[in-house]
């Protein structure tokens, strides 16, 4: 699987990379009426978000090839998707997508908890998507209704699963051992670390 692009979190003035989220929907386009298609190996969704975090959630920007309504084909024909929170989309300048969506200001009811992560701490992987101990700061954001309950920076547990990668190589499996139950224990919601 090629490196996935990653959703963007702008927290705290800084802006993060999305590494995943539990316990409830992000962001669901179809609810919106919109039809994602995949456009490149590194877009398996085929949408890519940039979130923004004060006291609550919103959605600031969307990018996406809409689908649009027709007869099947074996290749579908790309339009602009509806608008959505007022906001009429636009083709990207820099990267092709067909809806562009600008300064949505789209407030999200998310419940449940994302990841984020900023700096690089060790050499990303070039297929798939970096673990979340890759990264020099992880932190936890949990949610209520979209509104922001609590922050937790994780980056001491992802500096001791970088430390034990480096030396025994396990990293991607050390979380599924007992002795890691405490570090488990630390995150609000379960991110799949121990599939």
């Amino acid at each position: 699987m090629t490196q996935q692009m990653s959703d963007r979190l702008l927290f705290e003035g800084v802006s993060c990379e999305l590494i995943c989220w539990a316990g409830g929907e992000l962001f669901d386009p179809f609810a919106h009426g919109l039809q994602p298609v995949r456009n490149c190996t590194a877009l398996d969704r085929g949408v890519l978000a940039h979130y923004r975090v004060d006291e609550r959630l919103w959605l600031d920007e969307l990018m996406l090839d809409h689908a649009l309504p027709g007869p099947p084909e074996r290749k579908p024909r790309l339009g602009r998707g509806p608008a959505i929170n007022g906001v009429s989309p636009r083709t990207h300048p820099d990267m092709g997508f067909t809806s562009y969506y600008a300064r949505l200001d789209l407030p999200l009811a998310f419940g449940g908890g994302l990841l984020i992560g900023d700096g690089d701490a060790c050499e990303r992987p070039g297929r798939g998507s970096p673990p979340a101990w890759a990264y020099a700061r992880l932190r936890e954001l949990v949610f209520t209704q979209g509104e922001l309950i609590e922050a937790v920076d994780h980056s001491e547990i992802a500096a001791a699963l970088r430390e034990r990668d480096r030396r025994f190589g396990d990293a991607r499996r050390a979380m599924a051992y007992p002795a890691a139950e405490a570090w488990r224990q630390a995150f609000a919601y379960d991110y799949g670390f121990c599939e």
